[in-house]
């Protein structure tokens, strides 16, 4: 199976026991591209929450400033994604929360992340930041390969390309 084909695969998979309250999405959505909004929205939220710890909690130079490599690139995606969510009539609210879902960091490990300093919060952080990527280079393949909206298409592929630069950047932090 292809990577685009496994992403969109990957996608339908999480998505089918989600659902939302909302309206249909607008014609130009089809519900590929309301599942990956759904789903990259609020895994980059948490994304960012988890790398906005690290200047506080991090023993590591390296990875404090990997953390800020990260968090600045995928903020301004995050106002992006957030404005499709909008566009696609999609409500604000994270249907995924309490999900455990690959690459998603969730409430619970940004829990511990908050309670814990030092070499482990440095291998814990970098490890759900490179899941993170991962599964947004993932993610975005299927978007790519299956979603309708080309402006949400288009996205993903920043997306994606943001997934490989941050994994690359995580790399160097081993």
């Amino acid at each position: 199976m292809n990577r685009r084909a496994l992403g969109a695969a990957v996608v339908a998979l999480i998505m089918g026991g989600c659902a939302t309250t909302a309206g249909p999405a607008p014609a130009a959505f089809n519900p590929t591209d309301v599942a990956w909004l759904q789903l990259v929205v609020p895994m980059t939220e948490n994304a960012l929450s988890a790398a906005r710890l690290a200047p506080d909690h991090a023993a590591s130079t390296a990875v404090r400033s990997a953390a800020g490599a990260v968090a600045g690139p995928q903020d301004r995606l995050l106002v992006r994604l957030r404005a499709a969510r909008d566009r696609a009539g999609l409500p604000a609210s994270d249907i995924h929360s309490g999900h455990r879902m690959p690459g998603m960091v969730t409430v619970a490990d940004l829990v511990a992340l908050r309670s814990e300093r030092g070499p482990g919060f440095d291998r814990r952080l970098v490890a759900l930041l490179r899941a993170h990527a991962a599964q947004l280079v993932v993610l975005a393949g299927g978007e790519q390969a299956s979603g309708e909206d080309p402006e949400t298409r288009e996205l993903a592929g920043e997306v994606g390309a943001e997934g490989t630069r941050v994994g690359a950047v995580l790399a160097k932090t081993a």
